[in-house]
């Protein structure tokens, strides 16, 4: 395996693996505070990195690799808006949630296929 200084600069990956920033919407049962603290403008905000995250990740990863999107939220709009508007050349393979309950956090993984 070779890890790049740069990673634009070198050979395209079999797998990139996108754990963006999130609001964390997963974790509110250990935060319920956090909810309250969670306006428009920041969600907002993230749902541009995560978009920018994604599209970048897919210039990364090599015909008939795979690129891993994945938060600690619930929201929609932080996982399934973000992984249905996914740049061209990206085909949507295995979606997976997982909600909190019985001491464990939410959870959301989206995998996609380059298409080569």
């Amino acid at each position: 395996m070779t890890i790049a200084a740069d990673p634009g600069q070198a050979a395209a990956y079999d797998l990139v693996v996108c754990d963006v920033p999130c609001s964390g919407s997963g974790a509110w049962r250990r935060q319920p505070e956090a909810r309250w603290r969670l306006m428009p403008a920041r969600l907002a905000e993230l749902a541009g990195m995560q978009g920018a995250i994604l599209a970048r990740a897919a210039t990364l990863v090599r015909p008939g690799g795979a690129v891993a999107y994945m938060t600690c939220s619930l929201l929609v709009s932080e996982n399934d808006a973000i992984a249905d508007a996914a740049p061209g050349g990206l085909a949507p393979g295995l979606r997976w949630r997982s909600l909190p309950g019985d001491g464990t956090d939410g959870f959301f993984l989206r995998l996609f296929r380059r298409d080569g």
